[in-house]
């Protein structure tokens, strides 16, 4: 298991994001590809910026609803954007979401709605 990596993501603090009602815990990056898997809590009402997928986004809701691409996924839900997609999810009750991203995300400039 040398090239294994473990992360208790419960002894990990929650950092805030620039995202009012939206925190986030690190369990890994890849400074050289940008790669990274991330723990987000949405607070009940709280909404993501609108940001891009260069390389895509896969992630699986945990707890709670999130609103995305007109639609509103709850537990154990799994979904995949396209590299080059773009959104800004939403929680009305609140969520725990596993995210998984090939890239970093690309914060966007101007209204999208929050789907």
């Amino acid at each position: 298991m040398k090239d294994s990596l473990f992360v208790d993501g419960g002894a990990l603090d929650w950092r805030p994001t620039p995202c009012v009602g939206v925190a986030w815990k690190k369990l890994y990056f890849d400074a050289h590809s940008g790669e990274s898997a991330v723990l987000l809590r949405f607070e009940p009402g709280a909404t993501y910026d609108a940001h891009r997928h260069p390389g895509g986004e896969s992630y699986l809701v945990l707890e709670g609803e999130l609103e995305d691409s007109g639609r509103r996924w709850g537990p154990m839900t799994y979904v995949r954007h396209a590299p080059a997609s773009a959104h800004r999810p939403h929680s009305p009750t609140g969520a725990l979401v596993f995210v998984s991203l090939p890239r970093p995300i690309e914060p966007l400039a101007g209204a999208l709605s929050a789907s």
